[in-house]
């Protein structure tokens, strides 16, 4: 445990602009350890913040009460990789492209991969039920958590799903602690804790379902004379059953600020609108696919369509993908970034509608993301010296929010709610639904002592406060 200042200040904040100092900071290496941490600070009423990596853009892992940074970094070993019932059963700690490196070695596949699979761990992709680009086929993290192991908030430690423990208390299996490859009898409360932002229990041990790795995978880049012709592609492409595994769509301000940071000076010609896509399975239905999926292209008004034909090829296209949010944080001093989702049908209708929000409001707004499950990260970028410009800004993410909904869509496709989304919550649940999200609260967490003011919270929205107030670079260097 640590209360040094140079410790507490380099756990007060993650990927957004929101910050606050925790009164400790405290690095278990055990399951017994973080049970014996929570166990003292409900006894003491002390807020417990849990945290990966930091990569979150909520301000989830942020402790705005002070208390606990929980950090579960040092939790950070595979425990066991079963080839034969394809499991793997991790820490928090373990960063995803770890996970997926390892499991690749073995030849299995683990397909949820966020655009920060380099750093983000996977506590904190369960914290977040974390997507990424290959959700429009494999799914998200919710879909491959099989088990977990949680600290609740009065200390006890229990198991869920395949890492349910026999009543004899031995393990059983031989596996890591898996008990079974499926849960044999009643409701799995693992699943509740999945996307729960740290704010129900405190994640320990994590089971995930492995797949086999694909035989082929085909990666194109097709660019477009309008935003509008390459989202009403996506809608196309989704309609055909071809083995889709990626639809990433940007903008031509996104992807010319990817091009220039990537290449190092700004690019020629950019184009209006673009699509990254991937085919992956089988070996004949990804070659199968090849002709058919181009021809959709062009008909739906691609001006320029390639396969990428080498590994540094599809390397380079991934990487420009992967350059977007540090190219955007160029461009202003203030990103506000938010994954809204709509139905994939109603992606033109909403980029029609976010271009209107920006030209009302005078604002640079730029957006890429995940269209093949309709997730767009819609970037509103700002100077945060400027007050007026910040005050168009919040009006603009409620106009968006408020669209995304009346579309049928959701405030966040992958990124949770946090503090920064709480204030909106009520635009896409009722109350009865929210009363329902704060029983289940109150039953398993009654002092609140589990991340605070996260989710449900009355909380004012600091985000605007933090993009207008001094830089934290100063305070971030501290951290290097």
């Amino acid at each position: 445990m640590s209360t040094a200042l140079e410790d507490r200040i380099c756990y007060s904040f993650d990927a957004t602009d929101l910050r606050g100092l925790p009164d400790a900071v405290v690095w278990p290496r055990t399951t017994e350890e973080v049970a014996d941490v929570v166990r003292l600070a409900q006894l003491e009423g002390i807020p417990v913040v849990p945290r990966g990596a930091g990569t979150g853009y909520t301000g989830g892992s942020v402790p705005i009460d002070g208390g606990i940074a929980l950090s579960l970094e040092k939790m950070n070993g595979i425990v066991s990789i079963d080839v034969r019932r394809r499991v793997a059963v991790v820490e928090p700690g373990v960063v995803n492209n770890d996970l997926r490196s390892e499991a690749e070695t073995l030849g299995l596949f683990y397909p949820p991969d966020p655009a920060s699979l380099l750093v983000s761990t996977i506590g904190g992709n369960v914290a977040e039920c974390a997507g990424g680009p290959r959700t429009v086929l494999y799914g998200t993290t919710r879909d491959y958590v099989i088990g977990l192991e949680l600290v609740l908030a009065d200390g006890s430690i229990v198991t869920t799903g395949v890492l349910t423990r026999p009543a004899g208390g031995s393990d059983a299996g031989g596996s890591g602690g898996v008990a079974s490859e499926v849960q044999v009898s009643g409701w799995d409360p693992g699943q509740l804790v999945v996307g729960s932002e740290g704010t129900l229990a405190v994640v320990t041990k994590v089971a995930v379902r492995l797949s086999e790795l694909p035989e082929a995978v085909a990666t194109y880049w097709a660019e477009f004379a309008s935003l509008t012709d390459a989202a009403r592609a996506v809608a196309a492409i989704t309609a055909t059953g071809l083995p889709v595994s990626v639809l990433e769509i940007l903008d031509r301000e996104t992807l010319s600020s990817a091009l220039e940071y990537f290449h190092g000076e700004p690019p020629e010609h950019v184009s209006e609108g673009a699509l990254l896509i991937e085919v992956e399975g089988r070996r004949e239905a990804v070659e199968g696919g090849a002709e058919r999926l181009v021809a959709m292209l062009a008909d739906c008004g691609a001006t320029n369509v390639r396969r990428a034909t080498a590994q540094d090829e599809r390397d380079d296209i991934w990487e420009v993908r992967r350059s977007i949010s540090p190219a955007l944080a160029r461009i202003a001093s203030g990103k506000i970034n938010e994954d809204i989702a709509v139905p994939r049908s109603s992606i033109p209708d909403f980029v029609e509608e976010m271009r209107e929000v920006a030209r009302d409001l005078d604002l640079p707004i730029h957006a890429f993301g995940h269209a093949g499950d309709g997730n767009l990260h819609v970037n509103i970028m700002v100077d945060r010296s400027d007050h007026a410009a910040l005050s168009r800004a919040r009006e603009a993410v409620r106009r968006l929010f408020e669209n995304a909904i009346r579309m049928g869509g959701t405030l966040s496709g992958e990124h949770g709610i946090g503090i920064t989304k709480a204030e909106h919550l009520t635009l896409e649940l009722d109350d009865r639904a929210i009363d329902a999200t704060a029983r289940v609260k109150r039953a398993l967490d009654p002092d609140g002592i589990l991340n605070p003011d996260k989710i449900l919270s009355d909380r004012p929205n600091p985000w605007w406060e933090a993009l207008a107030g001094e830089d934290a670079s100063e305070e971030r260097s501290r951290c290097s």
